[in-house]
């Protein structure tokens, strides 16, 4: 009887031990990646702007991003897409970075930010990483590589998560507006200011988001909607204001 009360108590402890793991793992992973982030930021800092100035368009890059969010997908992807997480390179229009700005050169280690990204309007301030995996995505908004390095002739498109924590990532995205301000700082260069000029909802295949325009700047910020079903795709676009 003692050894089968024993072996009980065993049993009862390993199983609260479990649970209880179970419950604070997400939240231990969750503090993790933010203390990534907020180390991210601490080696790239500056203020944030405010201010106001069309857009021709003529190539698309075809390029398919599955759901940023973290609720399943509701649609499947098309099975000749390229996963975000294994993308092939794709050719882009020639792309000259802004003349204030150094060349661009892709970090080696994934999880280094190649800049800051601001947007008052909502209180956003995330460190940016170059590429776009399911552990990238878990610290910062990544900038999808097969398009153009952020203020490069063309179109940036940097996809990031909206997680449900009020404010986090890119969870208060739809509350930006047209002429809302992004700031973006490069690592090592000059602050860029965008004016947001279109926010609009598309299907996930809808390949609007990677349009390229030959003859200025501009990004587009790149998540999923609703916060929780993830069955369409949220893009924000802005384009550079030049300092005069």
């Amino acid at each position: 009887m003692r050894l089968k009360a024993a072996l009980l108590v065993v049993v009862m402890v390993v199983s609260a031990s479990a649970g209880a793991w179970l419950l604070v793992s997400p939240s231990i992973e969750k503090q993790a990646a933010l203390g990534r982030q907020n180390e991210l930021l601490s080696e790239l800092e500056t203020p944030l702007i405010t201010d106001s100035p069309k857009m021709k368009v003529d190539k698309v890059i075809p390029f398919y991003v599955p759901a940023i969010s973290n609720e399943p997908e509701v649609t499947d992807a098309p099975a000749t897409e390229t996963p975000a997480s294994e993308p092939t390179p794709i050719a882009v229009p020639s792309s000259k970075p802004t003349p204030i700005q150094p060349p661009f050169i892709p970090p080696q280690d994934p999880f280094e930010a190649i800049g800051t990204m601001e947007i008052e309007k909502i209180s956003l301030k995330l460190p940016v990483v170059y590429g776009i995996t399911k552990e990238q995505l878990k610290i910062a908004p990544g900038l999808i590589p097969q398009t153009v390095p952020i203020g490069a002739i063309g179109n940036a498109v940097i996809a990031g998560h909206r997680n449900y924590d009020y404010g986090s990532m890119f969870n208060r995205l739809d509350e930006v507006e047209v002429d809302d301000m992004i700031l973006y700082t490069p690592k090592g260069g000059e602050p860029m200011r965008f004016v947001v000029f279109e926010v609009s909802v598309i299907e996930p295949g809808d390949q609007t988001a990677f349009i390229q325009p030959q003859d200025e700047s501009i990004i587009t910020l790149y998540t999923c909607t609703p916060v929780r079903k993830a069955t369409h795709r949220l893009i924000v676009r802005a384009r550079v204001i030049a300092d005069n």
